[in-house]
């Protein structure tokens, strides 16, 4: 049953997050036109990184507590759900080579066992100087339009994730008849909008607590 959760709610994840502004998993070079790096860019790309239960990138600018019990996804499952070897992540100079190509990337995925409650962190890059009011709209029309998974709109805010100040969608979501609240936080980061998505069967109270975690 455990088991079953974990599995559906990592869909509802990832099957979310397969649009918007640029193609999931295609590289850079794979593009007609060769975006060039920005010239004000100033923070420097990074995957981050787990130290004990810690989870803390400068990129992103999040630092990530894991609860009690909680469980992080090894760079064996993180490498499969952008389709990269798992090799590519055991050498850390080259993984962030590899997924600064990615337009859309995965840094950490975090759940717990006992209650299938979940938490990912993805970015996804743009050519265009969208806002995250856009992005959200964007998303917003999207979930709406997924047959395979019944998406409500509950309402959209803005809310503080550690130094970040997000724009925030949340929805309900039933999938193989579990339901479930999720609250996707946006926000920018250079060329990036970066997309915390929470994902809880006991509504925003269960989202509310373990983004509490974040500093």
């Amino acid at each position: 049953m455990k088991k079953t959760l974990k599995n559906t709610l990592v869909l509802l994840i990832i099957g979310a997050m397969l649009f918007l502004l640029t193609g999931c998993g295609k590289k850079e070079e794979e593009s007609k036109k060769e975006e060039k790096p920005s010239e004000d860019q100033k923070v420097e790309f990074s995957i981050g990184k787990w130290e004990d239960n810690v989870y803390t990138n400068d990129f992103l600018g999040l630092k990530f507590n894991l609860p009690e019990d909680w469980t992080h996804y090894d760079k064996e499952e993180m490498a499969e759900i952008m389709n990269l070897g798992s090799e590519v992540l055991d050498d850390e100079q080259k993984a962030t080579s590899e997924i600064a190509k990615l337009n859309s990337a995965y840094y950490m995925m975090v759940n717990n066992p006992n209650t299938a409650d979940s938490i990912a962190v993805m970015s996804e890059k743009s050519t265009m100087d969208y806002t995250t009011e856009f992005y959200i709209n964007q998303l917003k029309s999207q979930l709406t339009s997924v047959s395979s998974i019944k998406y409500t709109v509950e309402g959209t805010s803005k809310e503080q994730v550690g130094n970040n100040e997000c724009d925030v969608l949340t929805v309900s979501a039933t999938s193989s008849g579990v339901k479930v609240t999720q609250k996707y936080y946006v926000y920018k980061v250079d060329k990036y909008f970066i997309a915390i998505i929470a994902t809880s069967m006991t509504g925003e109270t269960g989202i509310n607590e373990m983004m509490a975690n974040f500093q």
